[in-house]
């Protein structure tokens, strides 16, 4: 009987594997692109912020190595967008970023609607980043995604992000092309291949 256990122990242990994948498939593996077959931004990109999250110099000084013609305006408005041929928003709420806008939520909420209704007005590609991973996974941020994902026409974001799961789905349903990195320095590939 003893040398059964061993066995026993290894098969019960397969099965709870097998449960714990089988539930698990469903938030951790969906397919992504590595980046987009084909540039769909043009430069000048206007680099932005929803949520004053200060990320959006990282994106900045990317595409300064990258050679792209880009401004990082993380309160830029409706208004800004005539001299521009592309949007990259990027996502994060940060409580010491808006206090320094002296704007409360709300006001952000309507700065960015207003923003992203000029850029589809005006047919310029809107690019989503969330580059925060775990950092920024509140219910703002949520909040400032679920407003920003329907007028995406790209989303790059982290794979250690809480909620990605029910991301991706959002995303899907509106069928806007995902790209997941692993960390800031897998960025340049995904965002070149916006305008490249």
């Amino acid at each position: 009987m003893k040398r059964y256990v061993p066995i026993s122990v290894c098969f019960v242990s397969a099965l709870i594997l097998c449960f714990i994948s089988i539930n698990d498939t469903h938030s951790e593996h969906f397919n992504t692109y590595p980046n987009l077959p084909a540039p769909i931004g043009k430069e000048k990109i206007l680099i932005t912020s929803t949520g004053q999250a200060p990320e959006g110099s990282i994106l900045l000084q990317i595409a300064q190595k990258l050679n792209l013609e880009a401004d990082y305006r993380p309160r830029a408005l409706g208004s800004d967008l005539y001299d521009y041929n592309s949007v990259v928003i990027l996502l994060g709420y940060s409580a010491n970023g808006l206090k320094q806008t002296n704007r409360t939520f709300q006001e952000e909420l309507i700065r960015t609607r207003t923003l992203l209704k000029e850029a589809e007005y005006t047919h310029l590609p809107i690019i989503l980043v969330n580059i925060s991973g775990f950092f920024r996974d509140d219910r703002r941020t949520i909040k400032l995604f679920k407003e920003t994902a329907p007028y995406a026409d790209y989303f790059i974001g982290m794979k250690n992000t809480k909620k990605k799961a029910a991301q991706i789905d959002h995303l899907r349903e509106l069928q806007v092309p995902v790209t997941l990195v692993n960390g800031l320095k897998d960025l340049s590939v995904p965002f070149n291949a916006i305008f490249r």
